[in-house]
């Protein structure tokens, strides 16, 4: 009777899920963008060549920041837009996003529960499913966010968390296969490659080379080996990356600066620096003035204080690589900084988040000692970060995007994450067991 209980709850909100994502007018949503992008790539014209899916945005290059390796993921759903329409292919997209988040749950449940986990257990089995409820609850903003859009930050979290849990059980070729995958559609998930590495997983890096150039090639030859694309979206990326002044307008048609832009970098260009009359103009509540440094100090400090984030992440990886309840706190604070580092964060980014929620909402319910804290941080997360414009409105959205409060959220995930993990080193092995035993499933074990 429980079990079917949540089988219930699940089916109707993946069914409100998927109507939500297909009731989108026809002429608006990443989605287009998704399918025009795959149509392009498959027919061997220029990915990048002038589109307008909003009639209300001016001519622009599709998918400027996206690799043209992107289209081998939207092929197939331009394929069923051909065939079946475009609120089909919606609802296709939506479908392998919420397969992605099933993915996902899955995979936490396996590497958080020990080797024999008692499945028939309905204690257990309601722990996990509460867990996962209270995770899909605080990044509910974000999974909406991706979902309603048609974007693909589910799909990469869902392909980067299944490479993790095949690597842990020793499946090098899937697990690189799918790493491939993921970085060479998106590739926001770049620092995972040295976090591997650090935790053992040559094969799988090996693989997930292997795997990137035959995904490249691919794509090559779909545009008959016209080079330009590529050349494009490199110079562009790499100019992105290295500009000093955020709020400037990026090489390339990258896109521009916008509130919604949550990167560390973003964040200390609003607070350090000064924030230019045309983007303060458009938080209609006012923005407070940043602190005015020069436009050199403050690239040095966004170049310091990234830098001394990587080394938090990479440090931490070292130290726990022998130990087997560590390595998933240490994988959840590399997506932690891959959406700190990211030069582009946008809040549906912030999705690849879930398993650090996650993570902490176990460890809440089943650490005494650390419960006073983690309560307050999750507590401090979720008035931050879930408040958007469809519960506050517009205005006061916007409002909290120019006070990068999800920008502060997310550095305290990444200082939890990695002092958890660090902690965990510390602790005996049975500690670790007793904690998994006492919650029916509960810290990760080996």
């Amino acid at each position: 009777m429980l079990r079917r209980g949540w089988l219930l709850l699940w089916l109707a909100i993946a069914i409100a899920l998927v109507a939500r994502a297909t009731s989108r007018r026809e002429s608006k949503g990443v989605i287009l963008d998704h399918l025009e992008f795959g149509r392009r790539l498959l027919h061997g014209e220029d990915v990048y060549g002038p589109w307008k899916s909003d009639p209300d945005a001016p001519i622009r290059p599709l998918h400027a920041p996206y690799p043209p390796s992107f289209g081998l993921l939207t092929m197939p759903f331009a394929a069923i837009d051909a065939a079946l329409g475009t609120r089909a292919a919606r609802a296709a997209w939506a479908l392998l996003q919420l397969g992605c988040l099933l993915a996902a749950a899955l995979a936490l449940r396996s590497l958080t529960t020990p080797r024999a986990p008692p499945d028939k257990s309905p204690p257990a089995a309601r722990f996990w499913q509460l867990l996962w409820l209270g995770t899909f609850a605080l990044g509910l903003r974000f999974v909406l966010r991706d979902m309603h859009g048609g974007g693909g930050n589910i799909v990469n979290l869902g392909l980067c968390l299944g490479a993790f849990w095949l690597a842990e059980r020793r499946h090098a070729r899937p697990a690189g296969l799918l790493l491939a995958f993921s970085l060479v559609t998106k590739p926001t998930q770049l620092w995972l490659l040295p976090v591997f590495w650090l935790l053992g997983h040559r094969r799988t890096l090996g693989w997930t080379i292997a795997g990137g150039a035959l995904f490249v090639l691919v794509t090559a030859l779909l545009q008959r080996f016209e080079l330009a694309p590529w050349w494009r979206w490199i110079e562009g990326s790499w100019r992105l990356g290295t500009q000093a002044d955020p709020f400037a307008v990026p090489a390339l048609d990258f896109p521009p600066f916008e509130w919604m832009n949550q990167s560390l970098r973003c964040a200390l260009a609003r607070w350090f620096g000064t924030v230019p009359d045309e983007f303060a103009a458009r938080v209609a509540l006012g923005v407070a003035p940043g602190m005015g440094w020069p436009q050199a100090a403050v690239a040095w400090l966004v170049r310091l204080c990234s830098l001394a984030a990587l080394l938090l992440v990479l440090g931490t990886a070292r130290r726990v690589r022998e130990q087997p309840a560590a390595r998933l706190w240490l994988f959840a604070s590399a997506l932690v900084l891959s959406v700190l580092l990211s030069p582009l964060s946008w809040k549906a980014h912030h999705v690849a988040l879930l398993p650090t929620l996650f993570l902490l909402l176990q460890r809440a319910a089943t650490a005494k000692p650390a419960r006073g804290w983690l309560v307050v941080l999750l507590t401090g997360w979720a008035v931050c970060c879930l408040p958007g414009g469809d519960l506050v409105g517009d205005d006061r959205s916007e409002w909290l995007n120019s006070l990068y409060v999800v920008t502060a959220s997310d550095i305290a995930l990444l200082l939890a994450t990695a002092l958890i993990a660090w902690r965990l080193t510390n602790s005996a092995p049975h500690e670790h067991d007793d904690a998994a035993a006492r919650a029916g499933g509960g810290e990760l074990v080996g």
